[in-house]
């Protein structure tokens, strides 16, 4: 017979191996939980690129303004963003904006009536943003139009957008641009290649940490790259070679820009650069840093001409003013559609005449959402492409 004694003395050798077991695990969650807690910042760095696949293109809101009256342009734009994955909130702009209460500089300036509710209108948005502390948001007019390949363009944007704000691998204040944060009289612009990756991955958004981005200019009617001359603006150029939602050069409009695009780089490429000179107001995605910047810059200090150009001067350092940090592409991602008809219907900001589109169209966007709405609904992949390789340009006609 087995003692009391002698089974407990078997059974004892068992207890300790499974109290060693259990302490060997609890040391492993613990160092697992510490491990997660400490490399929380480079886990989420390097999957913050797939924000940008979300309803809110990694932004924390995206914002369209409308005059309610438009209910055309609504309900076109409402159809694009859903057709795309896109999840949008209006806010409404005004028409009735009150003189007597502009900042200095408007009343002298004696904008029309329709550049005023613009005006209003976006400052509102920034209030709002501010308000809310929301840390980044898109806004759009509601006549942007974009690729269908809108969420891929983003990234590749994002991906660039990096390289020209984050500091390099190691550091905190030296930057592949050497131009940065003013260029020198002789400066040349040096051109980086998106798969480049010699900086810090961002941490707080997809397109750059949020205390290093102010503006990113993503719908314009024009820009031109930074030259030394201009004094305060970075010259560094990301390439994003062979892109092909990009027209080639026979297709492309730079409006108030110019043709350095085309006569420098090769078909298909598109530029993601610091813009000089930059013009409407189209859509820009804002940080919470950059609203208050703009809103105390257009809205308090001085208001002396429309709302894009308010911009302009502030990213560009012009009229005794910081110069914020500002990103945008070349070709510009988001552009205003034009529908077929009468050109008299198209803005509520001015008078865009009585000619008439033949067709319609939304210059430099290849894939346009909203040309491919009977494409995208009854799910067929024939898409509509205005500006085919090798094709003649179209004949769209208006402004």
């Amino acid at each position: 017979m087995i003692s009391a004694y002698e089974s407990g003395a078997s059974r004892r050798p068992w207890r300790s191996i499974w109290i060693a077991v259990g302490l060997i695990c609890l040391c492993i969650l613990l160092g697992l939980g510490l491990r997660k807690t400490n490399s929380h910042f480079s886990y989420r760095s390097s999957h913050i690129l797939n924000d940008v696949g979300n309803s809110t293109l990694g932004f924390q809101k995206i914002f369209v303004v409308s005059l309610p009256s438009r209910y055309d342009h609504r309900d076109a734009v409402s159809l694009a963003a859903s057709l795309t994955g896109l999840n949008i909130e209006y806010v409404s702009g005004t028409t009735d904006v009150d003189r007597k209460f502009l900042p200095p500089g408007g009343t002298e300036r004696n904008l029309p009536a329709g550049a005023l509710g613009c005006w209003r209108a976006h400052l509102d948005l920034l209030r709002m943003v501010v308000d809310n502390d929301i840390s980044s948001a898109l806004i759009m007019e509601d006549d942007a139009d974009w690729d269908l390949r809108i969420k891929g363009q983003m990234r590749d944007f994002a991906r660039a957008s990096q390289l020209l704000l984050q500091p390099k691998i190691g550091t905190t204040d030296q930057f592949l641009d050497a131009s940065y944060p003013i260029p020198g009289e002789d400066q040349q612009a040096q051109t980086f290649n998106i798969h480049s990756d010699f900086v810090t991955p961002a941490i707080t958004s997809p397109y750059g940490d949020l205390d290093r981005w102010d503006l990113l200019w993503l719908g314009h009617c024009g820009t031109r790259f930074a030259r030394a001359s201009d004094l305060t603006v970075p010259l560094g150029r990301v390439i994003l070679p062979n892109d092909p939602s990009v027209p080639e050069a026979q297709h492309l409009n730079m409006q108030f820009g110019n043709s350095e695009l085309m006569d420098d780089y090769p078909p298909h490429t598109r530029i993601v650069h610091r813009p000089w000179q930059a013009v409407c107001s189209t859509a820009y995605a804002i940080s919470q840093r950059g609203a208050r910047r703009m809103l105390y810059e257009a809205g308090i200090k001085s208001m002396i001409d429309p709302v894009d150009i308010m911009y302009q001067y502030v990213c560009n350092g012009i009229g005794n003013r910081t110069t914020a940090s500002c990103v945008a592409p070349l070709p510009q991602l988001f552009q205003q559609h034009r529908p077929k008809g009468r050109t008299s219907t198209h803005s509520d900001i001015e008078h865009k005449g009585d000619s008439y589109n033949v067709q319609s169209f939304t210059r430099n966007i290849r894939w346009s959402t909203r040309l491919n709405f009977e494409q995208l609904l009854k799910g067929s992949n024939d898409y509509v492409d205005l500006f085919p390789d090798g094709g003649d340009p179209p004949k769209l006609e208006g402004p």
